[in-house]
């Protein structure tokens, strides 16, 4: 893109290229402007790309999931300037209050969760195969090594409350567990058939009947199913929205420990839209 090419788009243009809403990009341009000029003071050389442009950079790999080499051709950077920017960009948006809007599972034992719904679910990202425990990130569902990230979501409000990660070959319920999420008791929770035994944990728990090859659900079950499926649409919902940055979706190319900052960078942005 042309430098200041970005001036001219509409806000619903915007939207399509970035993934985000006008508020947003300015919202994060300031944050990222004071954080300039903190270190040009300390001695920082200036960029050669304008903050603007090097902003929409950043939303572009993660919107397309271009090649760092792909991305510097489009914005006049060499790849290595291009990757430093991209990070420096996530490093200051992740530490700012306005995008840590990642509540954290301890504020499910806050006393307004006494009479909230919530909704857990997870989905898989593909990554390349690793060189070193390649067993535990291969994925038997998707047939690929994947990463599993756990959301949990208040259903009013459609707000995420937290992540947790994990190897692809961890299943959802082992997940939950290993997370030791806080359930007040009054909570109650949603989830699919993949969280089976979890109503042993926690009484208030609406989970999908089980079809199994011995036992077939009668239409009182298959009833029971459906209501269920259109509460937890809100969390597909979620899910769509997310995945419309291309860097969740196709397969992960970068250093598997970045991946989380990303992602609940991303969930934040999600989240301070919401409040838009």
């Amino acid at each position: 893109m042309k430098k200041d090419n970005f001036k001219f788009l509409n806000d619903k243009e915007l939207l399509r290229l970035t993934g985000i809403k006008q508020n947003t990009f300015n919202k994060m341009l300031d944050i990222l402007k004071e954080a300039e000029l903190k270190k040009f003071k300390k001695g920082g050389k200036a960029n050669k790309l304008s903050l603007e442009n090097r902003l929409l950079m950043t939303l572009s790999y993660w919107r397309e999931y271009r090649t760092y080499f792909n991305l510097g051709k489009s914005f006049g950077l060499s790849e290595s300037n291009c990757y430093r920017n991209i990070k420096w960009i996530e490093n200051t948006l992740i530490k700012h209050p306005d995008f840590q809007q990642l509540a954290g599972q301890k504020t499910l034992i806050n006393k307004y969760f006494n009479d909230k719904t919530i909704i857990i679910d997870a989905t898989e990202t593909a990554i390349q195969r690793p060189k070193k425990g390649q067993k535990k990130y291969y994925s038997g569902k998707k047939k690929k090594h994947t990463i599993k990230t756990q959301i949990i979501l208040e259903k009013e409000s459609k707000t995420i409350i937290a992540t947790n990660f994990a190897c692809g070959k961890t299943d959802d319920f082992r997940l939950f567990k290993e997370s030791k999420i806080p359930l007040l008791k009054a909570t109650k929770v949603i989830v699919d058939t993949s969280y089976q035994g979890l109503q042993k944990m926690h009484r208030n728990v609406l989970i999908p009947h089980k079809k199994t090859k011995q036992k077939t659900l009668n239409n009182e079950q298959k009833q029971h199913n459906k209501l269920i499926s259109q509460m937890r649409i809100v969390i597909e919902n979620v899910f769509a929205i997310l995945k419309k940055f291309k860097i969740i979706t196709e397969k992960y190319r970068n250093r598997r420990k970045r991946f989380a900052l990303r992602f609940n960078l991303i969930a934040s942005i999600y989240n301070f839209q919401l409040l838009l």
